[in-house]
């Protein structure tokens, strides 16, 4: 009898891939991390588009506009006082007098030193404006003219000139304290309010304040 050969297969060994889980602490720290991350990133994207899509254009360029006009101005001078005193100056020695007679006109200017400074509002439908002041200051007190009416000079008891200048200093100082004390600021920065509140009623909003 003949023999027959059987080809049986050999078994196969499977190997076991173990499967490893990473369930530590700081596993579960990262995580919370990433999504608090991806959760801050969501909430600024949807308040960026949120403003973009409410952003008014035409409060931007009012905005802008008054910005820049006020730029120009800078110092806005809006009172000018001019006011004159005559001044007596006079010195006694052994049997001789000197003395100087001498009238002056001075200009004291008022406003606003710098409008840049000013804090700007414009309304969310670009209609209505409000400017806040800087407080109104002395801008400039200076002499225009000088005229000596009388005049007598003794060698023994000289008149020097800066004599002169300083009672003319003394005098501007006296009457721009006196100028104060009438209320010149208040005006000057009120004044400045009726001009600037004229001026943007005139390049088209409907209402403005200016305090």
């Amino acid at each position: 009898m003949s023999e027959e050969k059987t080809n049986e297969s050999k078994p196969v060994k499977v190997k076991k891939v173990k499967t490893v889980r990473v369930n530590g602490p700081f596993s579960r720290f990262l995580t919370k991390i990433i999504i608090i991350l991806f959760l801050i990133l969501g909430i600024m994207a949807f308040a960026y588009f949120g403003w973009k899509k409410n952003e008014n254009p035409e409060v931007t360029k009012s905005y802008v506009m008054v910005k820049e006009s006020l730029t120009y101005w800078q110092e806005f001078v809006t009172l000018k006082y001019r006011y004159s005193d005559i001044v007596s100056i006079k010195k006694e020695g052994f049997l001789s007098t000197s003395y100087a007679l001498v009238k002056y006109s001075g200009i004291v200017r008022a406003g606003i030193p710098d409008l840049t400074l000013c804090d700007i509002k414009v309304s969310s439908d670009g209609k209505s404006l409000t400017i806040t002041l800087p407080d109104a200051e002395i801008l400039g007190n200076e002499i225009e003219s000088e005229q000596v009416f009388d005049e007598q000079h003794s060698i023994f008891v000289p008149l020097k000139m800066n004599e002169i200048f300083t009672e003319i200093e003394n005098s501007k100082d006296i009457a721009l304290a006196e100028l104060l004390d009438d209320g010149l600021l208040k005006d000057a920065k009120d004044y400045a309010a009726k001009i600037l509140k004229q001026i943007f009623i005139t390049a088209g909003f409907e209402s403005v304040e200016v305090n």
